[in-house]
């Protein structure tokens, strides 16, 4: 068993030909040979996902090679550390995620997970590294925020994560971007309607559990749910 308190050295087996164009390198002598292969000139950089490429358009190639998911993940642990959290670092971590439509970044708090909107590489007439970076920062505060909380339930957008936004460089963030994202258009087809007061919400998806009027609920309950204003919904006709 290795000792634990000695760095362990990274070894590649295979058979490489590193000679130059028109050289042939001579066959390798498997009775000598230890099969350790020489460190490649770029040990940080990692293949692009296919997914990913299909959005870069020409001349972006630079960008995705410098914000890959190992730089941004690398990137995002030492902002953690930096604040004070090295255990939440080493957990930390980020992806790109090519079916994002509107939004620039979300955070997973129970995974510690933040994903990005790779059409952030993409847009004109805006700095994109400082907007890459300012996302990732964003999206890390609200992980920040909840780890600090603990079992505390705390707003999305409240004290806390504006706080960890302070801490993380950035206090001035809003809580919502002004890219020019191409909104996604899905079209509502369930309606719920209050069968007291008759108003309406349009919804893609059910609710998953029972759900009552709002202004009913305020008006004649303290704010508190009463099931005599239980929205009750429908599917809208094909048009």
């Amino acid at each position: 068993m290795p000792d634990p308190g000695v760095p362990c050295q990274l070894e590649f087996f295979g058979e490489f030909d590193f000679s130059a164009p028109g050289e042939t390198s001579p066959p390798p002598d498997r009775r000598t040979s230890t099969g350790r292969m020489s460190t490649p000139p770029f040990p940080d950089r990692v293949r692009k996902s296919p997914r990913l490429e299909a959005h870069h358009p020409p001349g972006r190639e630079l960008l995705a090679e410098i914000h890959t998911e190992l730089a941004l993940t690398r990137q995002a642990s030492r902002l953690v550390a930096q604040v004070g959290l090295p255990r939440l670092a080493k957990k930390v971590s980020v992806h790109w995620n090519p079916r994002m439509r509107t939004a620039a970044g979300r955070a997973f708090y129970e995974s510690f997970r933040i994903e990005l909107n790779p059409r952030l590489l993409t847009l004109e007439g805006i700095d994109v590294g400082s907007e890459v970076d300012r996302t990732l920062r964003h999206e890390l505060a609200h992980i920040v925020a909840y780890h600090r909380a603990g079992r505390r339930r705390i707003a999305a957008h409240g004290a806390e994560w504006r706080q960890a936004c302070v801490d993380l460089g950035i206090p001035d963030e809003s809580r919502c971007h002004t890219l020019p994202f191409e909104p996604r258009r899905v079209r509502k087809r369930l309606v719920y309607e209050c069968p007291a007061c008759g108003s309406q919400i349009h919804r893609v998806r059910r609710f998953r559990q029972a759900v009552a009027c709002y202004d009913c609920c305020q008006r004649h309950n303290h704010g508190r749910y009463d099931d005599r204003f239980r929205l009750k919904g429908k599917r809208l006709k094909e048009a």
